[in-house]
Formats: C-alpha cells, structure tokens, sequence
C-alpha cells in the first residue's frame, strides 16, 4: 500500500480568494487517490463562480471512470465561460494511476521512469473532445505535479535540484513562489508517494 503526501496550492491574480479562477480537489479515500484541477477562463468575481461551480460537481460525482466524470464536468460547465482540466485517479494498492486532461492543465510524473501527460485540446463546457485515458505506474519516491498555466509548464529539475524535495506542501509552495506566472491565477497540485 502505498503512503501519500499531497496537497493543493492556488492563487488569485488579483488577490483575493474569493477573484481566483483556478480550483482543486483532493479525495483519499481507503484504497484510492483522486486529484482534480481545473482552471476556468479569464480570471475574477465571474471566473471564480465558475470554478465553484466545477469545484462542487467534481467534489460531489462519484464516477467510477474518469471519462465519465469528464464528461459529466462538461455538461456541468454547459453555458459557462468554459474551464479546461486534469482528473486523476491513484491506486493505492498497486500504483496503477490513470488520467484524462482537457485542456492545458499540465501533468507530470517525476520518477525514475518520467512521464508527461498529453491532454486533450479543447474547453471543458463549450468544446470538448472525446476524453481520452492515459495510464501509468507510481511507486514509492515518485512525485506527480498538475498545475495550471499560471504556473511555467517547461522546467528542468536540473536546474531546481531542490524544488521536488520535502512536503507535497513545501514542493507546491516553492512551484508557486519560484515559476508562477504574475499574468494569471495559478494552482498546482502535488501527490507525493512517500519512499
């Protein structure tokens, strides 16, 4: 069974919370990990009422397949100013992890075995494509990243040795702090498997 650090991070462009477009949801429930970030377009009063509204169908659903829960999320946004997302489901017993983005929400595994998830174009609510699954493995050590285009989507390790170590708190704090953008809301979200 695998242990896990996780913890979401989010900013408003404006400052307030309440002007911040950008959400998340973290789920752990006894054998399963369920991450969701989504972004919704533009920023503000209007962009953060949009994002509750995502926030709350995305906390609520129970689907068990994330195609589904996308899907479900799109007809939910039907009508908005649109959003774009990643959805993230972690076995905790096996590692299997799957996930689906629209949008450009950006999804990386850091690891000894590295992955970067492909995500869909389109706008969630508006215009969306088939979702599309991806699978990969995680295993003790290994570190996933969502984040928002508030946040640089290209970074080399190499050049941050520090930035992926300590707490899934710490790691968000630092992504925030050293490559948020100052022209956008921001969120991230980071799952750690603990070694």
């Amino acid at each position: 069974m695998l242990k896990i650090d996780t913890h979401l991070l989010k900013r408003s462009l404006t400052g307030p919370e309440d002007e911040c477009g950008d959400t998340g949801v973290i789920r752990v429930t006894n054998d399963q990990c369920f991450l969701a970030l989504m972004d919704v377009l533009g920023h503000g009063k209007k962009a953060h009422q949009v994002a509750e509204i995502g926030e709350r169908y995305l906390g609520e659903s129970h689907c068990s397949d994330l195609v589904e829960w996308m899907n479900g999320l799109h007809a939910c946004l039907k009508g908005t100013r649109g959003a774009v997302a990643g959805l993230c489901r972690l076995n905790l017993l096996n590692g299997e992890m799957e996930f689906v983005g629209v949008g450009n929400i950006t999804a990386r595994l850091y690891g000894p075995s590295p992955v970067t998830f492909v995500s869909r174009d389109g706008v969630i609510g508006y215009r969306m494509p088939t979702p599309k699954k991806q699978r990969a493995k995680m295993s003790p050590g290994d570190i996933l990243i969502l984040n928002s285009d508030g946040i640089k989507e290209r970074f080399d390790p190499i050049f941050y040795p520090d930035l992926l170590k300590g707490s899934a708190r710490k790691i968000t704090a630092d992504l925030m702090d050293r490559l948020g953008k100052d022209s956008d809301d921001a969120s991230c979200i980071v799952l750690r498997c603990e070694p």
